[in-house]
């Protein structure tokens, strides 16, 4: 099995992480961004929007729990990690993780979804911290709280993308120059390029062969420009 990308330190693999993980070797950092389990409703987008895509294997956060022994069995000791979810699936989340910490990703004004009369705005996402051994992290003490205003629209490459700053600190913040950074959920690539901006190496892992073009694409790229996003009609993974 060879990698869909490999140059600059930089790996990209097109497939299954559950399958391509026992291959590869110790990181530095675990970063991913797994399917929420929350059924993504494209349905709360408009139907011309072109982000109005569903997201694989979002219906449960079945692939993840099967996924997660072998991701954190790359980490070596010592070391962080970060995993995205759901404000509604902290709890289920929590139980396949066991984290340290819940950060607070505050999307500010940008970021609402649900009822949008009788609801409150849903403008933050949880991001579930942890450790392997113990590592302090770099630089001063951080809150829990990070704020970056965010919506998808922004960075129109796949329907649940993250900001690529938000990442940067992240990764800035558990890891030091040359050390490698995993994302088992790749999607459109923003970890590996924030990894690759701060000078880290980084492995990512993408099931949907189109978002390892677009990821591919942007490793090569100073300033990177959005291709197409997808259509309704098409099925990207998480």
């Amino acid at each position: 099995m060879k990698p869909y990308y490999d140059h600059g330190g930089i790996q990209i693999w097109h497939g299954d992480c559950r399958e391509i993980l026992p291959t590869l070797g110790k990181v530095d950092l675990v970063l991913v961004d797994p399917p929420y389990g929350v059924a993504y409703e494209t349905a709360r987008r408009s139907r011309n929007d072109k982000l109005r895509c569903p997201v694989s294997g979002d219906g449960s956060l079945d692939v993840f729990r099967s996924a997660w022994p072998k991701l954190i069995d790359r980490l070596a000791d010592d070391r962080h990690w970060y995993v995205f979810a759901s404000p509604r699936k902290i709890p289920e989340a929590m139980e396949i993780v066991q984290p340290k910490q819940v950060l607070a990703w505050d999307k500010g004004d940008r970021g609402t979804v649900g009822d949008l009369e009788a609801g409150f705005g849903e403008a933050w996402e949880a991001i579930l911290y942890g450790m392997q051994g113990r590592r302090p992290l770099n630089g001063k003490r951080p809150r829990s709280v990070l704020r970056y205003d965010w919506s998808s629209t922004m960075d129109p490459l796949h329907p649940t993308v993250k900001p690529v700053p938000l990442l940067l600190r992240l990764v800035a913040m558990s890891t030091l120059d040359g050390e490698t950074v995993l994302d088992g959920f790749m999607g459109s690539g923003t970890t590996l390029r924030a990894a690759k901006d701060l000078g880290r190496k980084a492995i990512g892992i993408e099931i949907e062969e189109r978002y390892c073009e677009i990821a591919a694409k942007r490793m090569g790229q100073e300033v990177f420009e959005f291709p197409t996003p997808c259509q309704p009609d098409q099925t990207p993974s998480a």
